[in-house]
């Protein structure tokens, strides 16, 4: 057998892992669209890619584990460098990006954002409702304002929707 063929064996061995085989590990840290791990022989492997391939394009679906948690990963190339992740049991966040469109969840926050270029969903549902509260009516008598109990409604409204919707 040759050298490289004895050394890989030796480092399969070794780590207890067949790279071509899927492999537990926990997640340590996550930056971008990588994150650090931790194989179950205490190695720590840094950039593993969160998606299939890392482009400069920032177009795409990410799912972010939470930190702590267990992922299961595999190897594009049988090499420990071309690990991804491909299985996640806790998700921290979600992402999808088009071009100008984003939706994000945010288990952090537990709030999901909707963008289209700068137009934001949460905030233009607090937009039309402060909109609605501050209207004027015109009545016979001269104008005048949405009965106080009808704003307070619409306070409430405005809540509920900020308890979901991100308004960043």
């Amino acid at each position: 057998m040759d050298t490289a063929a004895e050394i890989k064996r030796a480092l399969i061995k070794a780590l207890g892992v067949n790279p071509n085989l899927p492999i537990t590990a926990t997640v340590l840290s996550v930056e971008n669209d990588t994150c650090t791990v931790k194989l179950l022989s205490e190695l720590v492997l840094s950039d593993v890619r969160l998606k299939a391939t890392i482009s400069d394009d920032s177009d795409g679906f990410l799912i972010i584990p939470k930190v702590n948690s267990e992922v299961i990963l595999m190897s594009q190339t049988g090499e420990l460098s071309g690990l991804m992740v491909i299985k996640v049991d806790s998700v921290e966040n979600i992402q999808y990006k088009k071009g100008v469109f984003e939706f994000e969840v945010d288990g952090t926050l537990g709030k999901v954002t909707l963008k289209k270029g700068s137009a934001n969903f949460g905030t233009l549902i607090n937009s039309l409702i402060d909109t609605i509260s501050s209207a004027q009516i015109i009545t016979s008598s001269g104008p005048g304002t949405i009965n106080p109990i009808t704003q307070g409604q619409l306070a409430q409204i405005k809540t509920a929707f900020n308890t979901i919707l991100n308004s960043d």
